[in-house]
């Protein structure tokens, strides 16, 4: 028998250490590589790009005061090439100053003197209008950089004066805007020239723009309100911006919802307004807050990987990619911004990582445990697997022999249990039924399996044997045991546990031998050893008695009784034991002629006590098919067991009649009638009464009777007669010749 294999325990926990350890390093490596993206800006670039598509989907919404006056295309044919001589941006403020605005800035750089510049300046300081300060890196003339302001007449009577510098991401993408501007670090911050609610703290940091879609701000033409073809009323309380948006002009800039065209300046400075109007400027969260959401889905990921199948990872991953895409949009929708680049990188890092380093410890794993098993001893007809020097296909070639050597195994199992002679069943540690052959189903029946065996063979057993039972089930150490069925069937029930190559209990087997042959061999040895240690015995001690006896005072009469009762039994022994081996094979024969029969051959005996033997017949020669020399034998034993219990000079009445379809032969004697105490066991072997005679050992007769008469169809009965002495009943199918 095989031992136990000590690594196949050991190599699975190995196993799932090496998991432990692969997927500990897995996720530190991939969390660092997370957080050094999110801290260094790896991802910079596709959060951006993700950045614009967010916008688009959750666009920002325009102001209705806010006004664009547009130097349009229609400006430009109506009032000619740019520049506009500046009389023309008076009358257009002058026109303005009429409907009464709230706000004006001009996002013009007017940078150079002009003889218009006084009238402009007066137009300004009634109407209160904001210029714009532009910053050039690098500067002219080797400087680091240039600040270009308007003309010192125009400057000295607007209302404010603001930095328009565009801020203009790496790809070329404006997506912020700085709400000051700090040209060196002894200067003070120049507030944007759309900063309308003070300088913050950190007004020179950056701060995202949520943009509204194109052109969604209202938008008048330069040459319609300077030609007053604009109603006051649509002017009046609004915050008015003056700027190109001409296509020939230059001032434009790709937005995020541009969709790959350029936004003016104009329209980006009206954003920045919005943005300031509303508050709509698009925050950044707390720096611990950013790592770990991060790190949420990579993490997430990690612990799917633990307890879900591998193609549900992969749908876990892709959904978790969708998550942080749908709430980097959604939180921009409230203005703020979850970049989700660092994220993505973690499961894309994580999902190839991780299946990379189960991949290869399983390989490893099977590897070891396929060169382990090949070295085991198996089924000598396992086919072998031809070689291959490449890695893969050999590992799968040496998979395929395993798989292939396990499944000949269970057929090989599966075929021996089928092809037991005795029921056998396999239970499992909870003691339910789950392998069973053909065997057990034809013994016990087809529904078996789930059954829970203990209890299964209690109920098999006879009520006398089911304690035993039970009690070498839970003790199943001693072997086996013996027990009889409550069919009559006889087993031998062995019990043996199923253990795994770990060394562990799988599951039980019991096997069942049946043995009721041997067991009523085995009863029939008992019954031949009492029948010589008891019934024959008997007589023949008393022969020998008779012959110790002095002189010429030997009874012989009384020694050939006793001779003749051991040949009786001895015959009526030997004929039972023919009975079991032979069928059935009657003939013909008349009912009273046969009673008379055995009558007559009993004479002598009833002559020495002077017993009268009286034949009545009642049947009109009825016909019984009947084995002539048993049934013969079987009416004798009747006749002598009630001469010899009837009284001297008695009377035995042998009364033959036809009844029903049957014939029945009555024998009664004269004597005190039977022990009612031995009534109920009167047809068993070795039955036997002591009635005050000196007569014993009555049983075997009166069973062979029985057994004679069941032979035949028929049936015995006995009774005590009401005026005294036994009465045998004995009914015989009638045998029509016709």
């Amino acid at each position: 028998m095989n031992e136990p294999r000590k690594g196949a325990a050991g190599g699975s926990a190995g196993l799932r250490r090496r998991f432990h350890i692969e997927w500990v390093w897995v996720t530190a490596l991939s969390s660092v590589l997370v957080i050094a993206a999110l801290l260094g800006g790896w991802t910079r670039p596709a959060d951006d790009l993700l950045y614009d598509a967010a916008m688009r989907a959750a666009p920002a919404e325009a102001d209705p005061d806010i006004l664009i006056v547009a130097i349009d295309e229609q400006s430009l044919a109506a009032l000619g090439r740019w520049p506009w001589p500046r009389r023309l941006h008076a009358e257009l403020l002058q026109r303005l100053a009429d409907a009464g605005p709230q706000s004006v800035a001009m996002d013009l750089l007017l940078t150079e003197p002009s003889a218009d510049d006084p009238a402009l300046a007066e137009a300004m300081q009634r109407l209160g209008v904001r210029l714009p300060v532009q910053f050039l890196f690098p500067g002219r003339n080797g400087q680091a950089f240039e600040r270009i302001d308007p003309v010192d007449a125009l400057a000295r009577r607007a209302a404010a004066i603001g930095h328009a510098n565009t801020q203009i991401d790496a790809d070329g993408t404006v997506r912020a805007a700085a709400l000051c501007f700090s040209a060196t670090e002894d200067s003070a911050p120049l507030p944007h020239l759309m900063a309308l609610r003070g300088q913050a703290a950190d007004c020179d940091a950056a701060r995202r723009l949520r943009f509204a879609p194109p052109e969604s701000f209202a938008t008048i033409s330069y040459v319609s309100v300077l030609r007053g073809e604009v109603p006051q009323a649509l002017l009046a309380g609004r915050r008015v911006l003056i700027g190109m948006t001409a296509q020939g002009l230059g001032d434009r800039y790709p937005v995020p919802v541009s969709d790959g065209g350029n936004m003016p300046g104009v329209e980006i400075n009206a954003n920045i307004a919005n943005a300031q109007l509303q508050d709509g400027w698009v925050h950044s969260l707390p720096r611990p807050l950013q790592i770990a959401l991060a790190l949420a889905p990579a993490w997430l990921l990690m612990l799917g990987f633990w307890r879900i199948r591998p193609r549900a990872a992969s749908l876990l991953a892709i959904g978790l990619m969708l998550a942080t895409l749908m709430l980097s949009t959604a939180a921009l929708a409230a203005n703020w911004w979850i970049a989700p680049g660092p994220a993505l990188l973690g499961i894309a890092l994580v999902y190839p990582l991780w299946g990379w380093r189960r991949l290869q410890a399983t390989s490893d794993y099977m590897r070891s445990e396929l060169a382990r098993l090949e070295n085991e001893e198996s089924l000598p007809l396992t086919r072998s697997m031809a070689g291959d020097s490449d890695h893969v296909t050999r590992q799968a070639e040496q998979l395929a022999g395993a798989i292939a050597q396990l499944r000949d195994l269970k057929r090989l199992v599966g075929d021996a249990l089928a092809g037991l002679p005795d029921p056998a069943l396999v239970s499992d540690l909870a003691g339910r039924i789950v392998l069973t052959n053909a065997a057990a189903t034809s013994a016990f029946g087809d529904v078996l399996l789930g059954a829970e065996v203990d209890g299964l063979l209690a109920d098999i057993a006879e009520a006398a044997a089911r304690k035993p039972v039970a009690a070498y089930l839970a003790n199943p150490d001693s072997g086996h045991i013996e027990f009889e069925a409550s069919d009559g069937r006889a087993f031998v029930l062995r019990r043996a546990a199923i253990v795994g190559a770990d060394g562990q209990t799988r599951g039980r087997i019991d096997y069942l031998t049946d043995i009721t042959v041997i067991a009523h061999a085995r009863r029939e040895r008992e019954r031949v050893l009492q029948l010589l240690s008891h019934d024959m015995r008997a007589p023949q001690a008393a022969i020998l008695a008779l012959l110790s006896t002095d002189g010429n005072t030997v009874d012989r009469a009384r020694i050939a009784r006793h001779a003749r009762q051991t040949l009786t039994l001895a015959d009526s022994f030997v004929d039972l034991a023919r009975m079991q081996e032979r069928g059935f094979d009657p003939e013909p024969v008349i009912a009273a002629d046969l009673a008379s029969e055995a009558a007559d051959s009993m004479w002598p005996i009833a002559q020495q006590r002077a017993v009268q033997i009286r034949v009545i017949d009642e049947s009109d020669c009825a016909f019984v098919a009947a084995e002539r020399e048993s049934l013969f034998r079987a009416i004798v034993n009747l006749i002598d067991n009630a001469v010899k219990y009837s009284p001297d000079s008695g009377t035995v009445t042998v009364q033959i009649e036809r009844v029903s379809g049957q014939v029945r032969l009555s024998i009664r004697d004269q004597g005190k009638g039977i022990n009612p105490e031995i009534m109920p066991h009167l047809f068993e072997r070795f039955a036997s009464e002591n009635a005050g005679h000196a007569v014993k050992g009555i049983g075997l007769g009166l069973n062979y009777v029985a057994a004679v008469v069941q032979r035949h169809g028929g049936a015995i009965a006995a009774h005590n007669a009401a005026d005294g002495g036994a009465a045998f009943e004995l009914t015989l199918p009638l045998d029509d010749p016709d």
